[in-house]
């Protein structure tokens, strides 16, 4: 669905929009809320307020989004519950961020309005762990030798090494998903 129809349906309250939006990018939020110290609780909580924040952007006839429209609900979501985070702690927060607009340096970007992000996010949550910290950090053009300090690796050959293998995994999961082809040849 388009960002605009996805805008023009938050607007008007249209049930079907609102179930499109759950349905596609509820789990984005709640991976956000779950990695930084929240519940799916907190999750939901968090998302229904970032849409009651999109409803009222929405009223107001000069809003007009710039972005994709997962970008803009994302970082509503996570000021939303970095503000929760920083009520509750007394101090200054960062959160682990793992929404990523790119797979890798030469494949086209991953947009929220399409299939193709959602097979990207399936596929990297099944990464392993180092995994995935390892292609945040890459993604988040974090240098080789950070990423080698905080993975603890021995040499930044080795990182460069890992790196590329998670990159490949990625990839094969990716390509070997049956929506795949329906995705790349619509």
């Amino acid at each position: 669905m388009e960002k605009q129809a996805l805008i023009e349906g938050i607007r008007l309250g249209d049930p079907k929009v609102i179930n499109f939006i759950y349905a596609n990018y509820h789990l984005a939020i709640i991976h956000l809320v779950e990695t930084n110290s929240g519940t799916r609780e907190d999750a939901h909580d968090v998302f229904q307020e970032g849409l009651v924040v999109m409803f009222q952007k929405t009223k107001d006839p000069d809003f007009e989004l710039t972005s994709q429209f997962l970008t803009y609900l994302y970082a509503i979501c996570r000021n939303i519950w970095s503000n929760r985070l920083r009520k509750k702690s007394g101090k200054e927060v960062s959160l682990e961020d793992s929404f990523q607009e790119t797979v890798a340096d030469n494949d086209p970007p991953i947009t929220d309005d399409n299939e193709q992000y959602h097979l990207y996010r399936k596929m990297f949550l099944r990464l392993g762990e180092g995994c995935q910290k390892i292609l945040r950090l890459y993604l988040r053009k974090t240098t080789m030798e950070t990423i080698m300090k905080k993975m603890g690796f021995s040499s930044i050959n080795y990182t460069k090494k890992r790196k590329f293998m998670c990159k490949e995994k990625l990839v094969k999961l990716i390509k070997n998903d049956r929506s795949f082809s329906e995705i790349s040849n619509p």
